[in-house]
């Protein structure tokens, strides 16, 4: 498999069918076109579910198609490039359905199947796009359990009662993430808590510069949900060096991330992050390529979505997701370097 902008991959024939079937079975080329690129670590998950993907179904070929920013005008332009090379299916995240729905529909009215994943069209079923399915964890959800998980957490003495959680808004137009933040806040007004959806940016620098201009002027802010394990530790940095003690404990600052790698599992081990949520990645990369060959093979269409996560993980399952973290990017709660300042 290539990596860089662009991704191939040879997938391969279904089990299901007979070797005398399969030896005349149909080429077909699926896309997967992402706002998730190389500059975030969990492109991993996607395109190593190809690679297995592609041992099981070789009439198949797909690419992949990352996204050098999480802008849903990136995401449109290439997906307008994707739907003119006429592939046999298409698999993207619905970040924000008015930026994409123009493309999307335009791909069903050529008679090329969309698979949403990862980020749905967050409408009401009469209104939102009419893709097959959504293969992803629901976000609100994420957001919900994590609250709930950090509430349980805090009546056992463990780590502060929150006064208000900032949601680490690493996009302004991902509806995914707005989701996330719904969730948390929803979970926190049980207990009077607040939540701030604070526009970060995904750049190091610009990250920890809004959110210490935030912290420096709101005192009751004491949790942050981070968006992806890799700013976790830019935020526990600035918590840390305003003196607001992050670690896990009874006082100060408590620090929760959405994605697991060795990023949120080495700050799990270290105290650093309280939990962690995974969303099935893995699963969000092999199930849509699996449903568009069964809609073009066997005539499937999808009657329901497919919820991937959430999943909370902290130090009492920290082990059974170090071997899949190991499995997926090399390492797991051993590698504590991005924690390093």
């Amino acid at each position: 498999m290539k990596f860089s902008k662009l991704v191939k991959t040879g997938l391969v024939v279904t089990a299901l069918c007979l070797s005398a079937t399969a030896a005349m079975a149909k080429d077909y080329r699926f896309v997967m076109v992402s706002h998730i690129g190389a500059q975030d670590p969990n492109m991993n998950w996607l395109t190593l579910a190809l690679e297995e993907f592609e041992k099981k179904y070789p009439n198949v070929t797909t690419e992949y198609i990352g996204g050098e920013t999480y802008s849903a005008q990136e995401l449109a332009r290439n997906l307008d490039q994707v739907i003119a090379s006429r592939p046999d299916g298409i698999a993207i995240p619905v970040t924000d359905a008015n930026a994409l729905e123009a493309g999307i529909r335009r791909a069903l009215d050529m008679g090329i199947p969309v698979v949403a994943f990862n980020a749905a069209d967050g409408r009401p079923e009469g209104e939102r796009i009419p893709y097959m399915m959504y293969v992803g964890g629901d976000e609100y959800l994420t957001g919900l359990k994590t609250g709930q998980y950090a509430i349980a957490r805090a009546k056992e003495g463990k780590v502060p009662m929150p006064k208000q959680v900032v949601c680490a808004m690493i996009s302004a137009d991902h509806e995914g993430l707005r989701q996330r933040c719904k969730g948390i806040e929803d979970a926190f007004k049980e207990v009077g808590a607040t939540a701030e959806y604070l526009f970060t940016d995904v750049d190091p620098a610009k990250f920890r510069n809004n959110l210490k201009a935030y912290l420096s002027s709101h005192p009751d802010a004491n949790y942050i949900l981070n968006m992806g394990d890799f700013t976790a530790p830019w935020s526990w940095e600035v918590a840390n060096d305003l003196g607001l003690d992050p670690d896990v404990d009874d006082k100060g600052m408590t620090i929760m991330t959405v994605g697991v790698g060795p990023i949120a599992l080495s700050g799990i081990k270290d105290g650093h992050l309280l939990v962690a949520s995974e969303q099935g990645f893995w699963l969000q990369g092999y199930i849509p390529m699996e449903w568009l060959y069964w809609h073009h093979e066997l005539g499937y269409d999808a009657q329901s979505d497919i919820i991937t996560g959430p999943v909370m993980v902290d130090m009492n399952n920290l082990e059974q997701m170090d071997k899949l973290s190991t499995a997926v990017f090399g390492a797991g709660s051993e590698d504590n370097s991005a924690w390093l300042q």
